[in-house]
């Protein structure tokens, strides 16, 4: 690996003259042609005849032939020259920005890459007053570590390919000049690569190291992934990737070859990905050479792949190690289809027509010694969709024709399909069940992003929020679809998707003066499942969290809304943006209560454990509405900027936090009085916070007047909907 010293401190200037050296000498040689053909050749034209004539201008054709040999190896090798200038100068900027971050954030790096950190607040009372202060300091310091290994990986495959290549024979057969020189690294990194893919019998650690080194460093580098999947092959791929993660039985491995082999996994993916989606952008069509690749990919599906074939009688298929692959990186959208397609087939026509895939995908197939992937190839193929949205969302809004017969895909994954439980199937310990898996699609299907995606929200198309209501009328007509194990591994992405739709929402719950805008597209969520819905989702700690968090950031934006405008019944206006939250608030605290005193499958404190974990719908939830809002009303945007996010997330954290208690302290008027009384007050509170930074000017008395009525407001709606919840779940 290169050192930060010498990255540091390297002179690129030589390196520079060199390339520049290079990039003239084709001129020098097409002028020296020239002179040649003019004073030579052209003078001994017409002069000159005979056998020796004739011997000696076949030679000089030759010479010719080599002048402009030469002047396409100088061309080639300078073009290599500068490739590698760039890298190495691209690197050697990052590197130095790295490290004056880390001076002026008061951490110390070493010259072997340690980074320490030398706040001198670590060693003082203000760090024990504050205790984010160690987790802010820790977080900053696992990313600094994390930019300065990737910069020092980039510069060693840099580094090593352009002395692969510059050692290379660079005259042929020593008779000619080579015309087949490198021109830039991406080619030399991807040959190095494809041969360790393609070599015979097990790598070792080191070929490990570096086959990981190259991946890591280009796996996002179209260039690279199209000439490493064409030159590995789809089914050598597979195959490599089977042997590397099956080691033979007896074979014992360290954390830090697990750990290689982990990498390798996802280096390998995302760079497969990658490959895939290389000619997206490409003129005249797809590329022969990766459409080729992906249909040998497909077609390996159904192959069954065996690393040690006298250990056991069968390996993993095409289609579990695919999977494996799929879970990292961005596919084709295309080629996800097909995929999916192909492997609800396979599933059709198996077991049971798909209702047994235990027995399809599971014994006699085993994972490696490694336990490195998944048995159910569904779970990975799932996660692949949850991390590219566009094929996600055109995938289960639509159906296939298997054996004569149609099949929606999104009711064969969500009802018909029974899916494997154990974390052999999923490749999680701690997610053991596929419905997990399901979950990411199907946030990333209806966000418009990944499912592991804190970025900036996508608004919502048309296809993205009929689905979410096509979900919501699924789940809330059939309840039980989300409820009990192993199905309750859904309720988590659920309620992220709840709180991303939370604007459709409120405005089912009522919308009369039509403040509440959707964020793009409406939904158009009916009540008469909307509310099934949010009583079954709401019964998961993390999904109440989500939508609670959502749905109290949404009201305040409403009420910010309404302040700007000033209507002439601003009490009213108050009143029906407030009532729908309100609404929502109490289907998910009985919710909450159900899953607490009736299921037992939740505790007070895992409620408010997931609170504490992470308060991102606040200011998520804040950030759509925003953006919905100011369609419509384009001054609350620098309203927002300057307080909403810090002020109203702080509310609304404090808000849903509840304090911990059995059942026993804790009877059910004492709850339901808790509930209301959280409501009552965060509409109120929101509301101040509105009229205070509106510029509107009101007397003490005039701002609690308003503040009583959106109270009783959402204190109606609260009751409204606890009163529901508790009639339809039988309490």
């Amino acid at each position: 690996m290169v050192s930060i010293p010498y990255l540091d401190k390297a002179d690129l200037g030589p390196l520079a003259d060199a390339a520049a050296s290079w990039k003239a000498l084709p001129a020098k040689y097409d002028a020296l042609q020239r002179e040649f053909e003019q004073r030579v050749i052209n003078h001994l034209k017409g002069h000159w005849d005979g056998d020796a004539a004739e011997a000696a201008f076949v030679t000089m054709g030759k010479a010719r032939t080599e002048y402009e040999n030469a002047a396409t190896e100088a061309e080639r090798i300078a073009k290599l020259l500068l490739d590698a200038h760039g890298e190495f100068a691209a690197s050697q900027k990052q590197l130095h920005a790295l490290l004056d971050e880390a001076r002026n954030d008061h951490y110390k790096v070493y010259d072997d890459g340690r980074v320490e950190d030398v706040d001198p607040r670590q060693d003082s009372p203000t760090a024990s007053a504050s205790p984010g202060l160690a987790e802010e300091r820790k977080k900053k310091l696992d990313s600094l570590v994390s930019r300065l290994t990737r910069v020092l990986e980039l510069a060693t495959a840099a580094d090593e390919a352009a002395s692969s290549a510059l050692e290379r024979d660079a005259n042929g057969d020593s008779q000619s000049f080579n015309t087949s020189v490198y021109t830039t690294l991406d080619s030399v990194e991807a040959d190095q690569a494809a041969a360790l893919m393609n070599k015979k019998g097990r790598l070792s650690d080191a070929e490990i190291t570096k086959l990981n080194l190259l991946l890591s460093a280009n796996k996002n580098d179209p260039e690279f992934s199209r000439d490493f999947a064409v030159k590995t092959g789809g089914e050598n791929m597979l195959s490599k990737y089977n042997e590397l993660m099956s080691p033979p039985a007896g074979t014992t491995l360290s954390k830090e070859q697990l750990a290689q082999l982990k990498e390798l996994k996802a280096n390998l993916g995302t760079t497969i990905g990658t490959a895939t989606t290389s000619d997206d952008h490409r003129k005249g069509g797809p590329d022969p050479e990766i459409t080729k690749f992906q249909n040998d990919l497909l077609k390996a599906g159904q192959h069954d792949f065996n690393a040690n074939p006298t250990e056991s009688p069968y390996g993993l298929s095409g289609y579990q190690l695919t999977s494996s692959l799929m879970s990292e990186g961005k596919w084709d959208k295309d080629f996800l289809q097909d995929y999916g397609d192909a492997l609800i087939t396979a599933e059709k026509n198996g077991a049971n027509a798909g209702q047994n895939p235990d027995a399809y995908w599971g014994y006699p197939r085993t994972l490696g010694t490694t336990n490195i992937g998944a048995l159910d190839p569904m779970a990975g193929y799932m996660d692949a969709l949850g991390h590219n949205p566009e094929a996600s969302t055109e995938f289960l809004t639509s159906d296939a024709t298997i054996n004569g017969e149609k099949v929606d895909h999104l009711d064969y994954l969500l009802k018909d399909r029974h899916w494997p439980e154990g974390p052999g199937y999923t490749g999680d310990d701690k997610n053991p069940s596929g419905y997990n898996n399901l979950g990411h699609a199907l946030e990333s299907a209806t966000s418009g992003r990944s499912f592991d995606d804190d970025g900036a929200p996508v608004k919502h198309t048309p296809e993205r929020a009929a689905l979410m209501k096509e979900v919501v009328d699924t789940i809330g007509g059939d309840p039980g679809l989300a409820s009990d194990s192993p199905r309750d591994a859904l309720r988590d992405s659920l309620g992220n998707m709840t709180a991303e739709y939370m604007a459709d929402v409120q405005a089912a719950m009522g919308n009369e003066q039509g403040t509440i805008k959707s964020f793009g597209a409406e939904a158009g969520l009916d009540t008469s499942t909307l509310q099934p819905f949010l009583g079954t989702v709401g019964r998961d700690p993390d999904a109440y969290v989500a939508i609670t968090e959502a749905s109290q950031a949404n009201t305040a934006i409403w009420m910010q809304q309404v302040a700007e405008s000033n209507p002439s019944d601003f009490a009213t206006a108050m009143e029906n943006v407030a009532h729908p939250g309100g609404v929502v608030a109490g289907i998910l605290s009985d919710a909450r209560d159900q899953a607490i005193f009736d299921e037992h499958s939740a505790s007070d404190k895992d409620f408010n454990d997931a609170v504490a974990l992470g308060d991102k719908w606040a200011g998520r939830g804040l950030g759509m509405a925003v953006g919905a809002a100011t369609s419509t009303a384009a001054p609350i945007v620098g309203t927002i900027a300057g307080w909403a996010v810090e002020d109203i997330q702080a509310l609304v954290v404090d808000q849903i936090q509840q304090d911990t208690v059995d059942e026993a302290q804790h009877e059910a008027r004492e709850r339901y009085a808790e509930g209301r009384e959280g409501v009552r007050s965060s509409s109120a509170e929101s509301l101040r916070q509105a009229i205070a930074h509106s510029g509107l000017q009101m007397s003490e008395g005039d701002i609690n007047v308003y503040a009583e009525s959106v109270a009783r407001a959402s204190e109606d709606g609260y009751a409204a909907g606890t009163t529901w919840n508790s009639s339809t779940s039988g309490r």
